[in-house]
């Protein structure tokens, strides 16, 4: 699979036929990555970051540096959800009509893209003009906000309610390994040309998915180019507008949106995502009181709500004894702290989580 430079380090994610997980692995060359899937296809769906990264984490180094990533493209991906009614469940045909608009727009655009049908949906992989290696999680975000403005711009001109706006950018998200066997769906994630884009249904699709198809087809030829804005001071800017980010919601909790992204779902989310998560929680089943003005007793309560929570999620690296005692710090506290608050938008925004100005927004980054 030659159609974009892949970088490594990375890492690799097995959620077998039965939905159990096997582990979050780094592979370090494109051979480790070959006899990683190779051996998984028809026993598993088999996932990687969408990004290679220029570091790992010491000491053991076997886990990447999600803050260097290498952003050479970025992937788009079309499920039977409308997301601007919360996820609500779709025909896939309405859903595919919104493939074949932004397929035959970036036809008329010459971008550069590939089509991959996965079974239940679609994946758009779309090069950048320019390589983009941000450094830290400021600087991340930075990279973000420029592409959330350019999807969005999408989003708005060819209502693309059925594209997940949590996944594009997702600099730590995993997506479905291109030409790999999808065993819940029973097909393989195959490579379309236009032909098969814009006129076969899903039963079509998915009966030309039922033989591996190997290496990709090109549509384009000019890459996409976004704008990083340049600041001086990650707490004196101007955060762009975000529309159509959905609404996730965890029985009657909504969820923040770049909290439900970084830390919602399977995967392995970094420590800052999860941090941040545990105490928005804690913060919000105290109604937003400071921690200090609530007793120990009720307190006791909101750890078990969030333990369940962070269980459901399916972390591929989940330990109920440290998620207890994490959880349980940030709910107490310890040494004269009560316990955490909920991030300001500046922090998340600083840790490189921020999707852009939703409708959420705490006004705590200025002009």
């Amino acid at each position: 699979m030659s159609f974009i430079t892949l970088d490594f380090p990375r890492e690799v994610l097995e959620i077998a036929s039965n939905g159990k997980q096997g582990g979050r692995y780094c592979v370090r060359n494109w051979e480790e990555l070959e006899r990683y899937w190779k051996g998984k296809n028809g026993s598993g769906n088999v996932y990687f970051t969408a990004y290679g990264y220029r570091a790992t984490k010491p000491p053991r180094n076997h886990r990447v540096d999600y803050d260097t990533p290498i952003i050479r493209h970025f992937v788009m991906d079309f499920d039977c959800k409308d997301f601007k009614q919360r996820g609500a469940d779709v025909d896939f045909a309405f859903m595919h009509e919104q493939v074949k608009r932004l397929h035959r727009f970036l036809l008329h655009e010459d971008v550069r893209h590939y089509v991959w049908f996965s079974g239940g949906g679609f994946h758009f992989w779309i090069p950048l003009r320019n390589i983009h290696t941000p450094s830290d999680g400021y600087s991340v975000a930075r990279v973000k906000e420029g592409g959330r403005k350019l999807i969005s711009s999408w989003h708005k001109k060819l209502n693309l309610s059925c594209n997940d706006p949590t996944v594009a950018f997702d600099t730590s998200g995993m997506i479905r390994i291109p030409n790999s066997y999808n065993s819940k769906r029973g097909c393989w994630s195959i490579p379309l040309d236009s032909h098969s884009i814009l006129n076969l249904n899903h039963d079509g699709l998915m009966e030309k998915a039922q033989e591996p198809i190997s290496g990709y087809i090109e549509h384009g030829q000019t890459d996409i180019q976004i704008t990083v804005a340049q600041r001086k001071s990650p707490f004196k800017k101007h955060v762009e507008k975000v529309d159509g980010l959905p609404d996730i919601t965890l029985g009657d909790i909504i969820v923040l949106p770049c909290l439900a992204q970084s830390a919602l779902g399977e995967g392995n989310p970094t420590h800052k995502a999860r941090f941040h998560l545990a105490s928005f929680l804690a913060a919000r089943f105290r109604w937003f009181f400071p921690p200090d003005a609530i007793a120990n007793e009720i307190k006791a309560g909101h750890v078990e709500r969030i333990i369940r929570i962070i269980e459901e999620q399916g972390w591929v690296d989940y330990n109920p004894r440290i998620t207890r005692e994490q959880v349980e710090n940030i709910v107490y506290g310890g040494a004269g702290n009560n316990g955490y608050s909920a991030a300001s938008c500046a922090t998340l925004e600083y840790d490189g989580l921020c999707l852009g100005k939703c409708r959420y927004f705490d006004g705590s980054i200025g002009d």
